[in-house]
C-alpha cells in the first residue's frame, strides 16, 4: 500500500506502465470535475468510477482484494477511513472473476484516513477495507482508479 498526496503522484511514474497512465490521467485534469459513473481512460487496463457513498463503520464492512488490478482512491469531497492488513484474507463468498474481486475477513494491520488531497494505492492480492465512517463526516463523492496489473508485473506476481 502506498499513501501520500495527490501532489506527489509524479513520484511514483514508473512503477508500472498502466500506473504511468493513470498518474498522467490525474495530473492533467481536475479531477473534482470528472463525471459519475465509469469512465475508461484506457480501455480495460486502466478506468475511474465516481461516486457518492455513505461510509459505514468497520465492523460491518469486509476486506476485499484484487489479484489482478492496483486500485487507487481518492475523495473527491469528504472523508473515510481506510484498513489495510497484511493477514492473509479469508473469503466469504466466492471470487468474482469478473470483477476480480475476493471479499472476506482478515486481520487489521493499519489504519488511516483519506481526504481530499490525499490518495491511497492498494496493492494486487492485498486485503484492504475503504468507505469507513470517519467521526464527523457524512457522505462523501470519491474517484476509484482501478488498473490493471502490467503483463510482466503479472508474471512477476506469480
Amino acid at each position: 500500500m502506498i499513501y501520500d498526496t495527490l501532489n506527489n503522484l509524479p513520484n511514483y511514474l514508473g512503477v508500472s506502465d498502466n500506473l504511468d497512465t493513470v498518474i498522467e490521467y490525474i495530473m492533467a485534469r481536475d479531477i473534482t470535475t470528472l463525471p459519475a459513473g465509469r469512465t475508461r481512460i484506457d480501455g480495460d487496463k486502466a478506468v475511474v468510477t465516481v461516486s457518492t457513498v455513505t461510509p459505514q463503520t468497520s465492523d460491518k464492512a469486509l476486506f476485499q482484494r484484487h489479484d489482478n488490478h492496483i486500485t487507487l482512491e481518492t475523495d473527491l469531497d469528504g472523508s473515510e477511513l481506510f484498513e489495510v492488513s497484511l493477514a492473509e484474507l479469508t473469503p466469504t463468498k466466492p471470487t468474482d472473476e469478473t470483477a476480480d474481486t475476493t471479499v472476506g475477513t482478515a486481520g487489521t494491520s493499519i489504519a488511516g484516513m483519506l481526504c481530499e488531497g490525499r490518495f491511497a494505492l492498494y496493492l494486487a492480492g492485498e486485503p484492504y477495507k475503504s468507505g469507513l465512517k470517519a467521526q464527523g463526516c457524512g457522505k462523501l463523492k470519491k474517484a476509484v482508479f482501478s488498473i490493471e496489473l502490467d503483463p510482466d508485473e503479472e508474471e512477476t506476481e506469480e
